[in-house]
C-alpha cells in the first residue's frame, strides 16, 4: 500500500491533542501538520528476494487474472467458492476494478495452467482504483463491498469530511480569501457540490472516492446495489460485520486528512446504505487518547489506515491501526456512538535498538480476542538524517521547500535564537552557509523564510530543551513557497552543531529496518509472559495493549545490502487461522496467523510464549514469543499484498485454504500443514522442537 502510505495519510501531528481545547493553539498546530502526498503503496516494485527456505505452504492453485501484471493487484477476499481481487494503479490508472475467480477451477487447472479461472471482471469508474474487497452475507444475499480511491494524473490530496459540520478544526486558514476557514465543514471553497456528498478535495481531482456494494449471488454476473456511495475523496479500507444487536454495518477508513476519518455505515439494506457516524482522533482526545509519542520516521503521520471488528464478550469491538498513534480499540456496539477503549504505545526501540518507526498498518484479533496480531508497514528502510563533521545524525525532513538531497552542504552558523523574523537572524557572510535556529514561538516555515531572507543556503531547526531529541516532519504554512532546503534535528544534535562545523549531505542515510509484526495484550488487564530471552523465565508483566511479542524476518532488521533492489521487505496484511484460536499458547503450539509480506513472500506464525530468536542459529528471523512455522517465496520472486483464509469443499470434504494476492502475478491458493513439512534443512520446524 505504499502509495497511500508515504502519503496517504498526511502527516497530522500528535501535538494536535495538546492544542485541542485552545483555539489560539490551532495556528501553532500548523507547524506540525503536513500536506498529504498524492501516492500510496507505490514503490520500487522491482527485483525480489530469492527463494531461501520454503516449508509449510503448498501451492494448489493459481490464476494470473488475465495477465494484468506489474503492481496491479491489491487485496483478496473470498466467499462461497469464489475469490475477489482488487486492483491498484500501476502501471497505469485503468478501470480494471475487481477480478472474480472460480477457486475450484483454479485448483483444477493447476499446475498445468495458471489461467482460465477468471469468471467476471467488475470495472471500476474511470481514474479510480479498488484497494479493498470484502464480502458479507446480508439476510441471505452475498454482498461485495469495494473501496474507491482516485488515481491517475489528476489525483491530489484528500478531502475534508462534510458529514461532521460541528467538529472542531485542527487548523484555521483561509486560502481562498472568502472569510470562511478552509476546514469549516460549511465551506465549499468552490470545489464541492452543494448537496454535501463530496468533500472539497483538489479542483482537478479525478475518479471516485467512496464505496460500492454489489450483489454477488451470481458471481459470474455481479449486480450493482449502490455505486460510489460517500465520496470522502477516497476510502481505503472497510470491514463489514453483523452487530451483536442484529443489524449489518461496515466500518471504514476515509481519506479525509482531518482527524475524522473513521466512519460507520448501516448496510442492513445494502441497496440503500446509510451513514451512521464519523469519528476519529479528535473525538478520542477527551476520552483518554495516549499522547506520549510523537509521529516519527520517514512516513510520519496520524491517520486511520485499516479496520477490523470482532464480537468479544458480547460487544462489537473494533481495532483501528492509526499509523504513528498506535492501535486504537473502540466499542462500536452502538454504532452511532463509538466508545474509545484505548490505544497502544510503541516500544521505544525495535529489536536491534533503533528508534521505533510507528506505521500501524493492519491488525486482527486472535486467541478469542485476548490478543491483537498487528502489523507495521514501513517502506523506507533508511532513516532521514544529516551529515555533520563526518557523523550522521538522525533528522526530520521539511514538508516544504526544495529537497535537501539536491544539495545540503555548507558551514553551520548558530543564529542565536528562534529566528521568527529576518531581524532575529544575522546576515550570512557566504553563499553556502546553513542557518541553525532554535525551535519555538512561530511556524517552522517562518524560521526558514527568515534564514532565506538573510542569504542562507539552507536551514536547520533544532528542538528545544523541553522537548529533547524527539523528531518530527516540519509542516508548511498555507501561503508562499520557501526557496531553501531545511531539516529538523534533536536538541542534543543542535547543541553539538552550535559548537561549529559543516554539513556535507542530508537525506536517507542510515538503515533502520522495514515494518514487522507485533502481538498486543487485549485481555483487559495485566498478563505475565516470558521476557526477551530464551525459555519461560523470567516473566514480565504487560498491561492492556502492551506488546507481548514480535516477529521480523532477518531481512527486515539487518542491513544485508539489499536496499530496494529486492523489492519491498515490509509486512502488509495479517489474518488468523480460525482453527487454532482456541489453542492455549505453549512453547510447542499456539494461535496461528498468516502474513502477506510483499517480497518476503507468505509467512505462517504462531504465538508461542518462551520462544526468543535473534538469528544466531540461522533461523532467518528475530522473534519474541512468536515462532515461525512456515514460509513461501516463489521461484521467480513474490510480492504478496493480500491474504485471506477460507474453507472450501474438495471431493466432499472441507479443506482450509489460504489465498494470497501477488501484486505482479495474481491469485495464489495454498494449503498449510505442519505435519506435511517433511525434512526441512536448517533450524526450521513447526511441531514441537527446541530453540
Amino acid at each position: 500500500m505504499k502509495d497511500r502510505f508515504k502519503r496517504r495519510r498526511g502527516r497530522a501531528s500528535r501535538r494536535m491533542r495538546v492544542a485541542f481545547a485552545a483555539t489560539a493553539a490551532f495556528a501553532m498546530l500548523a507547524t506540525l501538520l503536513a500536506i498529504p502526498s498524492s501516492t500510496a503503496h507505490e514503490s520500487n516494485n522491482e527485483g525480489h528476494i530469492p527463494v531461501n527456505t520454503n516449508y509449510g505452504f503448498e501451492v494448489i492453485g493459481r490464476d494470473v487474472l488475465e495477465g494484468v501484471t506489474d503492481g496491479k493487484y491489491t487485496d483478496v477476499w473470498s466467499h462461497d467458492g469464489y475469490a475477489y481481487i482488487g486492483t491498484f494503479q500501476n502501471p497505469e490508472c485503468s478501470t480494471s476494478g475487481v477480478f472474480v475467480v472460480d477457486i475450484a477451477q483454479a485448483i483444477a487447472n493447476y499446475p498445468a495452467s495458471a489461467v482460465g479461472a477468471t469468471v467476471a471482471e467488475i470495472k471500476s469508474p474511470p481514474d479510480t482504483r479498488i484497494n479493498d474487497v470484502k464480502v458479507i452475507d446480508i439476510n441471505g444475499m452475498p454482498v461485495l463491498i469495494t473501496t474507491e480511491e482516485p488515481c491517475g494524473a489528476g489525483i491530489e490530496g484528500g478531502a475534508v469530511s462534510d458529514f461532521n459540520i460541528s467538529k472542531p478544526c485542527p487548523i484555521q486558514s483561509d486560502r481562498d480569501g472568502d472569510g470562511v476557514g478552509d476546514c469549516n465543514r460549511d465551506n465549499d471553497n468552490g470545489r464541492k457540490s452543494q448537496d454535501g456528498w463530496r468533500g472539497p478535495g483538489a479542483p482537478d481531482r479525478h475518479g471516485r472516492g467512496g464505496i460500492s456494494l454489489w450483489d454477488v449471488s451470481n458471481p459470474v454476473n455481479p449486480r450493482p446495489l449502490e455505486k460510489s456511495f460517500l465520496d470522502f475523496g477516497g476510502v481505503h479500507n472497510t470491514y463489514p460485520y453483523q452487530s451483536v444487536n442484529g443489524g449489518y454495518y461496515l466500518i471504514g477508513t476515509a481519506d479525509t486528512f482531518d482527524f475524522f476519518d473513521t466512519f460507520i455505515v448501516d448496510i442492513t439494506n445494502p441497496a440503500s446504505p446509510q451513514l451512521v457516524t464519523i469519528t476519529g482522533a479528535l473525538d478520542w482526545v477527551p476520552q483518554g487518547l495516549n499522547l506520549d509519542q510523537l509521529e516519527t520516521g520517514s512516513s510520519a503521520g496520524l491517520f486511520n489506515h485499516d479496520v477490523w471488528v470482532e464480537q468479544i464478550d458480547g460487544r462489537d469491538i473494533a481495532v483501528v491501526p492509526y499509523w504513528d498513534l498506535g492501535y486504537v480499540t473502540l466499542d462500536i456496539t452502538n454504532p452511532a456512538s463509538p466508545v474509545f477503549l484505548g490505544d497502544s504505545t510503541f516500544p521505544a526501540t525495535d529489536p536491534l535498538g533503533r528508534p521505533y518507526e510507528g506505521n500501524a498498518h493492519a491488525a486482527v484479533f486472535g486467541a478469542g480476542g485476548d490478543l491483537i496480531f498487528a502489523g507495521d508497514e514501513d517502506f523506507d528502510p533508511a532513516s532521514f538524517g544529516v551529515t555533520f563533521e563526518g557523523t550522521n545524525f538522525d533528522a526530520g525532513p521539511a514538508n516544504f521547500g526544495p529537497s535537501v538531497e539536491i544539495g545540503f552542504a555548507g558551514e553551520v552558523i548558530w543564529t542565536g535564537g528562534e529566528g521568527c523574523t529576518p531581524g532575529e537572524i544575522p546576515e550570512a557572510t557566504s553563499e553556502d552557509q546553513i542557518a541553525l535556529i532554535q525551535r519555538g514561538s512561530c511556524f517552522f516555515q517562518d524560521k526558514v523564510d527568515s534564514a532565506e531572507a538573510q542569504g542562507y543556503a539552507g536551514a536547520i531547526v533544532a528542538n528545544d530543551a523541553a522537548r529533547g531529541d524527539a523528531l518530527l516532519t516540519m509542516a508548511p504554512r498555507d501561503d508562499f513557497p520557501t526557496g531553501i532546503p531545511s531539516v529538523f534535528v534533536g536538541y542534543s544534535t543542535g547543541e553539538i552543531m552550535k559548537a561549529g562545523g559543516s554539513t556535507t549531505s542530508a537525506g536517507f542515510l542510515n538503515f533502520n529496518g522495514w515494518g514487522y509484526l507485533r502481538v498486543l495484550n487485549n485481555t483487559g488487564g495485566f498478563i505475565n509472559v516470558p521476557g526477551q530471552s530464551p525459555g519461560p523465565l523470567p516473566e514480565v508483566g504487560i498491561g492492556q495493549l502492551g506488546e507481548v511479542g514480535y516477529y521480523a524476518p532477518a531481512e527486515t532488521l539487518e542491513d544485508l545490502g539489499l536496499g530496494t533492489a529486492f523489492g519491498d521487505l515490509t509486512m502488509h496484511n495479517v489474518e488468523v487461522d480460525p482453527t487454532t484460536q482456541d489453542i492455549v499458547p505453549t512453547f510447542d503450539e499456539g494461535p496461528r496467523m498468516f502474513v502477506s509480506w510483499y517480497s518476503l513472500g507468505m509467512r505462517a506464525l504462531e504465538y508461542r510464549p518462551g520462544h526468543f530468536h535473534d538469528n544466531s542459529n540461522g533461523e532467518g528471523s528475530y522473534s519474541w514469543n512468536v515462532h515461525e512455522v512456515g514460509r513461501f517465496i516463489a521461484d521467480d520472486g513474490s510480492n504478496f499484498w493480500g491474504v485471506h483464509v477460507d474453507t472450501i469443499n474438495v471431493d466432499g470434504e472441507d479443506q482450509q485454504i489460504i489465498l494470497g494476492s501477488d501484486r505482479n502475478t495474481g491469485l495464489w491458493i495454498f494449503t498449510f500443514g505442519c505435519e506435511d513439512q517433511g525434512e526441512v534443512p536448517g533450524p526450521f520446524y513447526c511441531d514441537g522442537g527446541n530453540d
